[in-house]
C-alpha cells in the first residue's frame, strides 16, 4: 500500500502532547463554508491536547481552517489542518489538525507526557 500524503513546515520534531487512541463523534466543515454546505459527520482516531486526527471522505489540503462540532454535546471549536493523506481505503482521507483554541475540547483529562517529566527532572538540582 502506497501512502500519499502532505505535511506542514511548521511540523516540529517533538509532540507537545501524547496522542490518545479515542474515537469521538465530530462534525467537520471548512471555515467559512456556504450556510448550506453539510457538515461531514466523521469520528477521531486518536486525540492530543492539542489536535486528533480523523478519517474523511472529503481531502482538506494542509492549512485549511476547519470548523469542529462534537455530536454528543455541541461543543465546538476551530482546527488547522497540519497533514493529510489517502488512507488504506479508495476516498477516504486521514487528516491531523490542530486546534487553534486554548486546551480543553476534549474535555479529557491528558496524562502528564513523558517531556513535561523530562523536563522537570533536567531542572532538579543534583
Amino acid at each position: 500500500m502506497s501512502v500519499v500524503g502532505e505535511v506542514s513546515t511548521e511540523r516540529t520534531f517533538r509532540r507537545r502532547s501524547l496522542r490518545i487512541v479515542m474515537r469521538v463523534p465530530l462534525y467537520v466543515c471548512p471555515a467559512g463554508a456556504a450556510a448550506t454546505d453539510e457538515w461531514e459527520p466523521v469520528e477521531t482516531l486518536v486525540i492530543s491536547l492539542h489536535g486528533g486526527m480523523i478519517r474523511s471522505r472529503k481531502q482538506f489540503p494542509v492549512g485549511t481552517t476547519l470548523d469542529i462540532r462534537k455530536r454528543d454535546t455541541q461543543r465546538f471549536t476551530r482546527g488547522r489542518v497540519v497533514w493529510s493523506a489517502a488512507g488504506a481505503r479508495e476516498f477516504v482521507f486521514e487528516v491531523g489538525f490542530e486546534i487553534l483554541e486554548p486546551p480543553g475540547f476534549w474535555e479529557v483529562n491528558f496524562p502528564e507526557d513523558r517531556w513535561t517529566e523530562r523536563q522537570h527532572a533536567s531542572s532538579q538540582p543534583s
